[in-house]
């Protein structure tokens, strides 16, 4: 049952993918998700069930529209393989747990806020708000809502923190410091793994993003580094070394 379950994780993970990309792309631009329905941004066609196999269509089509023949962007391609082996290295790893179902949320997250925020500088506040309350939700099922409201407390002072420097950063600096997204997505952060944790995931943030914004500085005249993927990804690894960043805290 454990090749079955896998294979079925990874199926709903590459599928959930071929979402993600609509909408990130559609939702940072401001289009519905729905209308029209999936087909080439290049030339309109409205694509066949065939070609909407999250995968295998990359490959069998080439990354190439079947009508006009364009190049279909490869991130889509990455998106679905890397979301389907995140998810079947979550089962495999937590298995059926309250871990594992809090990871498919975080693994969502880390695709969506990738795309959107490398791509458009924007992070949605639709997928913060719906992970946040299954998150809640979880905590409320696998330990009770005492536990759940302090989580929420976390993530509320943690929120307040990442608002401090922001205000901080632009009075110093004279421009935004953080995004919006940025500061919300420090809720989830608080919300999930506490706050003492969640400080060590903004400290594992800052390192992550260090090389890509010393290259940005280098190279990039607008100076913009968008922080979220960094502090989805510092999330991600705190969360999954949980009990080694347990011990790193203890020695404080």
């Amino acid at each position: 049952m454990t090749v079955f379950y896998g294979i079925m994780f990874f199926i709903l993970g590459s599928i959930l993918a071929s979402f993600y990309c609509v909408l990130a792309t559609r939702g940072s631009e401001g289009k519905s998700i729905l209308k029209p329905g999936s087909h080439c941004v290049y030339c309109n066609h409205s694509l066949k069930w065939y070609e909407l196999i999250p995968i295998f269509s990359y490959l069998f089509l080439r990354g190439k529209c079947l009508k006009c023949g364009h190049k279909i962007p490869i991130y889509n391609f990455i998106a679905e393989v890397v979301t389907g082996s995140l998810f079947l290295g979550a089962f495999l790893y937590f298995g059926f747990s309250y871990k594992f179902y809090v990871s498919l949320f975080l693994i969502s997250l880390l695709v969506l806020i990738f795309i959107s925020d490398f791509t458009y500088m924007i992070i949605l506040d639709s997928p913060l708000v719906i992970s946040s309350i299954a998150i809640f939700f979880l905590q409320v099922y696998y330990y009770d809502l005492k536990t759940a409201l302090y989580s929420v407390l976390d993530g509320v002072l943690l929120f307040l923190f990442m608002l401090f420097i922001a205000f901080l950063g632009k009075k110093i600096f004279k421009r935004d410091a953080l995004g919006g997204g940025d500061i919300k997505l420090s809720f989830v952060i608080g919300l999930t793994v506490s706050l003492p944790y969640g400080f060590m995931v903004l400290i594992l943030s800052a390192f992550l993003a260090l090389p890509y914004a010393t290259f940005s500085l280098l190279t990039d005249s607008s100076h913009e580094v968008p922080y979220g993927p960094f502090l989805i990804s510092a999330l991600c690894i705190v969360f999954l070394f949980y009990e080694k960043f347990s011990w790193i805290l203890a020695l404080f």
